[in-house]
């Protein structure tokens, strides 16, 4: 079996790391190295826990540049639902600031490298399809050296922050786990992204229906990518006519998260197509649970996602869709069983590992 490196920024909600479980699962030797850290109780393999900016100057700036990107979409009648954007400095200070990073934590990056040997393996995934080095020398030698290069991409990295030039002419496959990315990028495969479910425990018939009260739980990472206050407005509006529980989880440990997740009935996802196409790992752990699980899939997916488990909502609806949901005992019990099966079938590791090698194999990357 060949033997994979997964380079990362971050083990972003742990899908990184998955991957590279699902590999070592099925044989492959597989390591993930990431840059930096995430607050969040996902587990890491190797991380360099480099510093990074994370104070309001940092918050701003990175919030200025989503802005400049919609408003130059905008101004340029451009669909942003299919732009690529190419990834280059926005002006000097930053183009100084990216070097000085880089020459800042090279010696602790190289030094891993040797440590764990990781010249000798076969293929390279870049996740996120950028290489330690801003010219892409790492990349470029092992590229020259034989090894298989694939860029992987996530979240928003064709959103906003686009493609590397160098990298993605290194690159001998492109994968996604976004489903947008592939009305973005004309040569890149989709891969649902694997979730192994046995983490999570499936709630029981008899714990489901013994609750007086159904609780509704809503677990956003970002209030305003998640449209939180628009499903607090219909909550309000709902708890007027419905007994009813709301329960809002934030800056929570991830373990608490699945606990109180389990006492609950209903879940909403996110409202409004501001953070993705509509679904995560937040979703993959409620459908296993057997809840039935509510949010807005944008950019075509509610028509494109196949055996879709989801109850499809948007600002306008919501109120009218929960309510619905509350009332029909028989369509909650219904999802229950539908989400879970869903999850098992697409994104069980199994699933994933097959769909992964089969396009290995179909470009020569094993």
């Amino acid at each position: 079996m060949k033997s994979v490196l997964h380079i990362a920024p971050e083990n972003t909600a742990g899908v990184h790391y998955n991957v590279m479980a699902m590999q070592n699962r099925f044989g492959m030797r597989a390591r993930l190295l990431t840059l930096y850290k995430i607050p969040l109780e996902y587990p890491e393999d190797i991380c360099l826990d480099l510093p990074l900016p994370k104070g309001r100057l940092a918050t701003k700036w990175r919030d200025y540049k989503l802005t400049k990107l919609r408003q130059d979409l905008k101004i340029k009648k451009l669909d942003s639902s299919k732009h690529l954007p190419y990834f280059k400095p926005k002006n000097l200070a930053e183009r100084m600031y990216l070097a000085r990073r880089e020459k800042k934590n090279q010696r602790k990056f190289l030094d891993a490298v040797e440590k764990y040997k990781f010249n000798s393996f076969d293929i390279i995934h870049f996740d996120g399809g950028i290489c330690f080095f801003g010219d892409s020398r790492l990349a470029n030698k092992w590229k020259s050296e034989g090894k298989k290069i694939i860029n992987c991409y996530f979240g928003d990295d064709l959103r906003t922050r686009g493609i590397i030039k160098e990298m993605d002419k290194l690159s001998d496959l492109n994968l996604t786990f976004e489903y947008d990315h592939t009305l973005r990028h004309p040569n890149i495969h989709f891969l649902f992204f694997p979730f192994d479910n046995a983490i999570v425990k499936y709630i029981s018939d008899e714990e489901y229906n013994k609750a007086a009260k159904l609780r509704i739980v809503h677990a956003p990472t970002h209030r305003f990518l998640k449209g939180t206050e628009s499903i607090i407005s219909s909550l309000e509006k709902v708890r007027k006519n419905r007994d009813v529980e709301f329960i809002l989880l934030e800056k929570m440990p991830r373990k608490e998260v699945i606990k109180l997740k389990q006492t609950c009935h209903i879940a909403i996802d996110q409202i409004g197509s501001r953070g993705g196409t509509g679904y995560g790992i937040n979703s993959l752990e409620t459908l296993s649970m057997g809840i039935p699980t509510i949010t807005e899939l944008g950019m075509g997916m509610d028509s494109w996602l196949p055996e879709n488990p989801f109850i499809n909502a948007n600002e306008s609806n919501l109120t009218d869709k929960l309510t619905e949901l509350i009332d029909n005992r028989e369509m909650r019990l219904k999802k229950r069983g539908e989400g879970k099966l869903w999850v098992e079938k697409y994104h069980s590791f199994k699933s994933v590992f097959d769909k992964l090698s089969a396009l290995y194999k179909k470009y020569n990357i094993i």
